[in-house]
């Protein structure tokens, strides 16, 4: 049975405590470690799902931040490469060089975090340039494959840019894309919504 247990007297809640079950055991300690920190922090006397998720995204924007600083432009595998020439500390390159592992084993398992990761390290981008997205245009980027997602943003960014824009609009990426796809590929799209295809 795991250990719980802290000195600051923070209990889990029994969901929170599944789900660091659910965890990979090498990083089991240090969430524990970190939530009783965060929890302490907020004044919480109990750590919930809840604030696990608040965390973890936290921790995922942190970390894209970090890939963006390293110099790279997408979601890739290789900065945890980078990132383990670029720490000092054995035990960190270690714990980085596990997670990669890990991950590299189970991508399929992986997609929504994945997934998430891509959406912070856009946004990250999109800060460093100084363009804010409204709630529509993040939506529609959103439902873009996740494969795309990171070219699609670019030319929406280097549009927005272009025309001296400081926000993206649902109506700039219509713009963009229209602009983007072949009119072959556009006539096909009309005949497939046409047909429900």
């Amino acid at each position: 049975m795991e250990d719980f247990s802290n000195t600051e007297g923070i209990i889990w809640s029994e969901e929170a405590k599944i789900r660091v079950m659910n965890a990979p055991d090498f990083v089991r300690s240090g969430i524990k470690k970190l939530m009783v920190i965060r929890a302490k922090e907020r004044g919480m006397k109990e750590i919930t799902s809840e604030l696990l998720s608040e965390i973890r995204d936290e921790s995922m924007k942190f970390a894209s931040r970090r890939m963006k600083n390293m110099g790279f432009e997408e979601l890739q595998m290789k900065a945890f490469d980078k990132a383990k020439e670029k720490m000092k500390n054995v035990r960190k390159k270690e714990v980085i060089g596990d997670i990669q592992s890990f991950l590299e084993k189970r991508t399929g398992k992986n997609q929504s975090i994945l997934n998430k990761f891509e959406k912070y390290f856009n946004e990250t981008k999109s800060k460093k340039d100084g363009l804010t997205w409204t709630q529509e245009a993040k939506d529609r980027l959103e439902k873009a494959p996740f494969f795309v997602r990171g070219m699609a943003q670019k030319a929406i960014e280097d549009q927005a840019k272009k025309k001296g824009c400081k926000e993206v609009t649902g109506e700039l990426i219509s713009e963009v894309m229209d602009n983007l796809i072949p009119a072959s590929v556009k006539e096909m799209m009309k005949k497939r919504k046409k047909t429900g295809e």
